[in-house]
Formats: C-alpha cells, sequence, structure tokens
C-alpha cells in the first residue's frame, strides 16, 4: 500500500513510519539528490537503511578491525550483505554485537544531515508481509534521538554545507597545532576535487565531524568555496640560496605529494604546461630515459602541471612517467614559484624541432589548451636541505634546463 507524499520535517518523517506495524519502505528526497535516504522499517525499528552518504559496508568493517583480506575473501563467495556478515561472524573475524554496534553507527551516520531539513516523505507499506531477514536492529525513536544529539553541536555555518558543496584546497598550506589526521584526510580529499558528499561516502566521517573539519580549514585558510574568488598574485622569481616553497598536490598515480616531506633528498622540481603540451612531453620523455640513473644517485624527480587530473590522465600519462605527475589547474603554485606568460617565449620559432616532436607524440591532443598556452616553464634544482641550488625559468617554451647541467649535479649527490 502506497501513501501519499508529504513534505515534513525529514525525521519526524521516520518516527512516524516507525510507529506503524507493518514492514514499510519509507523514502526521503530533497533538492540535493545526495541526501536521497531510504529506510526499512518495522515494529518501530529501523532494518535497513541506504544513503549515499554512507561508506560501503566493506570500508566500515575494516574500520572496526577486521582484516581487508578477509572482507575481499567473503564478498568473493557471497552476493548478498546478510550472508557476508553472517560468514564473517562464523569465521570469528566479528562478533555479533560489533556488526550490531556498526549498524547502529551507520544509521545514525544517516540520519544526522537530515536532522535539520525539511523534505519530501513517501512511504510503501507491505501488510502482512513478513519483515526482512536481518543480523541487526535499532530503535528507530533512539537512533533519531542520537542524530539529533550529534546535530546539535553544529553552528549554523555546518548546518548551512551541502553534500553538493565542494572547496578549494589550497597546495600552499602549510601544516599546523590542529592538523589531525582527520582534517589532514579532508583537505587531501578537497585537492582531489571531492565534494562533501563523496568525502562523506569514502572518507566515512560522520557527517558533524566532517562539515566541522571544513569549517577549521576554511578558518584556518587552507579550505576555501569553490565559487570564491582566489587572490591571484605572482611572487617574484626565486634564486639560489632560498628555500623552495612547499606545496602539497594530488599524484596522477594517486594519493598526494608534500615536498617537504621530500626534505633529506635532492629534487628535480620541473613545472610543465600543461597534458597534453607539445613542448613539455618530448622534455619528459628524456625525463624518463635518466629517471633510473638519477634514482640510484638519490635524486627525487617531481613534475607540476597545470591541468586536472583528468586532463592528465589522457596527456603525460600515456608516458607513464616513474615519478610523481602532480596537477595543479589553478596554478597557485606556479604563482607562488614565480612564473609567468609570454606571447614571445611561446612563438619562438626556437621551438618548432620539440614542437614537431610533441605532436607526433600527442596527435591533436597537444593542440587542446588548459589555460597554459603562453606558460613560460620553469625548473628548480633543490639540495636535501630544501634550499635551491638552480632556479632556471625558461626564456621561450623549449628552454629547457640543459640535461648534462642535471647529470653533474646529481653527480655531485653521491
Amino acid at each position: 500500500m502506497v501513501r501519499g507524499v508529504l513534505i515534513v520535517p525529514a525525521l519526524q518523517a521516520v518516527t512516524q513510519a516507525a510507529e506503524q506495524g507493518e514492514p514499510t519502505l519509507l523514502k526521503l528526497s530533497f533538492s540535493d539528490p545526495k541526501l536521497t535516504t531510504a529506510l526499512q522499517l518495522f515494529d518501530g525499528h529501523v532494518l535497513g537503511v541506504r544513503s549515499q552518504m554512507l561508506p560501503a559496508w566493506s570500508a566500515s568493517l575494516v574500520q572496526h578491525g577486521v582484516p581487508p583480506v578477509a572482507v575481499t575473501e567473503i564478498q568473493q563467495q557471497t552476493s548478498t550483505l546478510f550472508g557476508a556478515l553472517s560468514q564473517l561472524i562464523e569465521r570469528g573475524y566479528v562478533t555479533r554485537d560489533k556488526v550490531d554496534e556498526i549498524y547502529r553507527e551507520r544509521v545514525v551516520a544517516a540520519l544526522l544531515p537530515l536532522a535539520w531539513r525539511t523534505g519530501t516523505a513517501s512511504s510503501t507499506q507491505f501488510p502482512g508481509a513478513a519483515p526482512p531477514h536481518s543480523l541487526y536492529r535499532y530503535n528507530a525513536l533512539e537512533s533519531v534521538q542520537a542524530a539529533q544529539q550529534y546535530a546539535a553541536g553544529l553552528g549554523e555555518s555546518e548546518r548551512a554545507l551541502l553534500p553538493s558543496d565542494c572547496f578549494v584546497a589550497s597546495p600552499l598550506a602549510s601544516t599546523w597545532p590542529g592538523w589531525t589526521e582527520s582534517s589532514q584526510r579532508v583537505y587531501h580529499a578537497a585537492l582531489r576535487g571531492l565534494t562533501l558528499g563523496e568525502m562523506a561516502e569514502r572518507l566515512g566521517q560522520r557527517w558533524d565531524v566532517l562539515t566541522q573539519n571544513v569549517m577549521q580549514l576554511v578558518g584556518a585558510g587552507t579550505l576555501r568555496r569553490e565559487d570564491a574568488a582566489a587572490l591571484k598574485l605572482v611572487a617574484p622569481r626565486l634564486r639560489a640560496g632560498q628555500l623552495a616553497p612547499d606545496f602539497c598536490l594530488p599524484d596522477l598515480a594517486g594519493g598526494e605529494t608534500r615536498l617537504s616531506e621530500l626534505r633529506g633528498q635532492p629534487v628535480w622540481l620541473v613545472f610543465n604546461r600543461q597534458s597534453t603540451c607539445a613542448m613539455c612531453n618530448p622534455h619528459n620523455a628524456q625525463i624518463i630515459a635518466v629517471h633510473e640513473q638519477l634514482k640510484q644517485r638519490g635524486v627525487r624527480i617531481i613534475t607540476v602541471w597545470g591541468s586536472t587530473l583528468s586532463d592528465l590522465s589522457v596527456g603525460i600519462g600515456h608516458l607513464h612517467p616513474p615519478y610523481p605527475v602532480l596537477a595543479d589547474p589553478r596554478d597557485e603554485t606556479y604563482d607562488r614559484y614565480g612564473l609567468n606568460m609570454s606571447v614571445a617565449g611561446t612563438l619562438d620559432l626556437r621551438n618548432l624541432p620539440t614542437m614537431l616532436q610533441g605532436f607526433r607524440m600527442m596527435g591533436t591532443k597537444a593542440l587542446k589548451s588548459d589555460g597554459e598556452l603562453l606558460r613560460m616553464p620553469a625548473e628548480f634544482l633543490i639540495g636535501s636541505d630544501g634550499r635551491i641550488e638552480t632556479a632556471h625559468y625558461n626564456s621561450y617554451g623549449t628552454d629547457w634546463l640543459p640535461m648534462e647541467h642535471v647529470l653533474n649535479w646529481s653527480s655531485q649527490r653521491r
């Protein structure tokens, strides 16, 4: 039996539907689709919950100490959640009480971002039907009260956030005393362009924890709203003897690279133009050719590109560089390192031989622009103490640092 669609406070709809004596499926919908939540209810209890804000059950189990190998193995042996949980319990990887605890946490995590919202509620009852077979249940009223308790600790700024909101992480942000592991994970997720809803799902952070982390990072100047204008200021060119400015950027291969974490190792830092650049890809082919030799000398190679991660995969990614390929589509590290644009440098005829080679490598993709068409690259040789030993700014597009210079510099590292 389908009941009418109502616009009501979300958690009120949960308690009202739970009071029905028959098995009920309740669906709560909102203007932000990521908040859509479905609950199975029977006899005053929540028997199942589905929300895009929740991590996979496998992730929740691993977070609570179940070995990932065991979770993967059992997932391959059974196609149902009930079957997988039953086997994990039977084999002693998790107790029934722990499964119940994880389930309660998941129900509260799903309800928490709905606590102050009004949505569209639609319910379907199944008179006389048996309740779904389940290892767990959670009193609906208790789950609502728990969600409301966590929600009470949120301020207006946190409550105003939506799962579809996206924040930009400054790659130039440094660590600070309040920099917890939890907030670091949010920062790194923002570097990769995840929305808050995607963060909740992938990081497994409850909505109150996530939004408080976000606002703390905003207050520290580490995050800003995607639609907030950033101050565009190109710093003076760097010189030998200066400390290389720290940064943290997402890597095409996954994870992030922070320059200061490489302290103690010499670094060859290369600022390129864009992923499919006909000037940069031939140079990186040369870098790939000497990578093993430099690696044996203890030199780390880091490359930065003014493209998104997705664009990197269709350009430089095809060369499969054995070193970090970092994305900075907003050019924040370029500005901090004093890189500029140049029409004359781009049109210089000395670029032509390398560009022809680049067009053979990239094809028509070399014509694509990520906003870096006039960008002049730069390279920095950084000592193990973090100080710049050579700062080279290309006077024209292919005016790269001579490979012999890099090899001679690296030979002094041994």
